[in-house]
């Protein structure tokens, strides 16, 4: 009898234990809400509200001030942009936003192909509903980069470029702004459909989506950014680096590892003290991970992407990188599962 008032007191324990970590995860889904995703996103249209007004004042009075001030406008969203780009999730899914947002790699130039035609009759822009069926191509910050830094396009002495800019960035600007208000006035876990059947709660789902994303924009950044415009195993096309036009590539990835670590510590208990009572091993291994891919990343050259190195030397540069991105992939694929989430297939790992 004594063992079995044993065995059940450990078995209640255990029960207790697991609650208690399910609860604080609730708290940590709404902190992450509240602390990140809407201060981030309420930055996020800030910067599109003042890239809008940045272009309104260049297309008002063209000069080479006016254009030196809508692309460093520019450069803010952007920044702002890459704090946010893990998370594919929640608003940001509906009407193709997330994918309008940065049309990337457009291999094809459909994007300077649909803004030249756009350029040709900006009347076109003003029909109703034309937003709602404008390709996604035209409609977020790929085009409005294209428009301030690409050759084709001269925003200060061809008016009709100019009134394109004007037009898409200020539908950006409310884009942006919609999402904001849809994330402040709803709940993260308003945004998942369960499959019939499931036993997980609303709140571990939508975890376990975020940390489903958070993998795979890791592959976005060792694989798209990093080791395909550069060549890391096949031909280097420089062209197919993040925001190359703008000279953001290597800053987009910073800033993208820099968010990986914030998003790990926001909220009280975040996810890193979640993990640290049930696996501080591995806690304290993705902790190092994190903060290695930051340090490793600020050692490259500021022209990494821009200078004139071989194809060899930025391989050879990059290496350190990309070997502690997938040891940091690796690291939080094994910490996650030991916590009780289901990892799917990454559809975005090139390994």
């Amino acid at each position: 009898m004594l063992f079995s008032k044993k065995a059940l007191f450990s078995a209640l324990a255990i029960i207790t234990a697991g609650q208690a970590t399910a609860d604080s995860l609730d708290v940590t889904l709404e902190q992450i809400q509240s602390q990140f995703i809407v201060p981030k996103y309420s930055q996020f249209s800030q910067s599109a509200e003042a890239l809008a007004t940045s272009t309104q004042a260049l297309c008002s009075a063209p000069s080479e001030q006016t254009l030196l001030d809508a692309k460093q406008a520019f450069i803010d969203n952007v920044e702002d942009w890459q704090q946010l780009q893990w998370l594919n999730f929640g608003p940001v899914t509906y009407f193709m936003r997330y994918y309008a947002y940065e049309y990337w790699p457009d291999k094809k130039g459909v994007t300077q192909r649909q803004l030249r035609s756009l350029s040709a009759d900006p009347q076109t822009m003003q029909a109703p509903k034309f937003w709602t069926s404008a390709s996604i191509a035209v409609r977020g910050m790929t085009a409005i980069e294209s428009l301030l830094y690409h050759g084709d396009f001269n925003v200060v002495a061809r008016p009709s470029d100019c009134e394109v800019l004007q037009a898409v960035s200020q539908h950006h600007a409310s884009t942006t702004q919609d999402v904001l208000n849809q994330w402040q006035q709803s709940k993260a876990t308003d945004w998942i459909f369960p499959e019939e059947g499931a036993t997980a709660s609303a709140e571990h789902l939508v975890l376990e989506q975020m940390v489903q994303q958070w993998l795979e924009h890791m592959s976005v950044v060792k694989d798209a950014k990093l080791e395909v415009p550069i060549g890391y195993k096949e031909r280097a096309n420089l062209k197919l680096a993040e925001f190359y036009r703008s000279e953001q590539s290597l800053e987009a990835i910073k800033t993208n590892l820099k968010s990986y670590r914030t998003l790990y510590h926001v909220g009280s208990p975040s996810l890193y003290d979640a993990a640290k009572a049930q696996q501080p091993e591995l806690a304290q291994s993705l902790e190092n991970a994190l903060a290695d891919n930051l340090k490793i990343a600020m050692q490259l050259p500021s022209d990494y992407f821009t200078g004139s190195y071989t194809q060899e030397q930025r391989v050879e540069m990059a290496k350190p990188l990309v070997s502690a991105i997938s040891n940091s992939q690796q690291t939080l694929t094994n910490l996650v599962t030991s916590m009780g989430f289901q990892i799917g297939f990454n559809s975005r790992d090139g390994d």
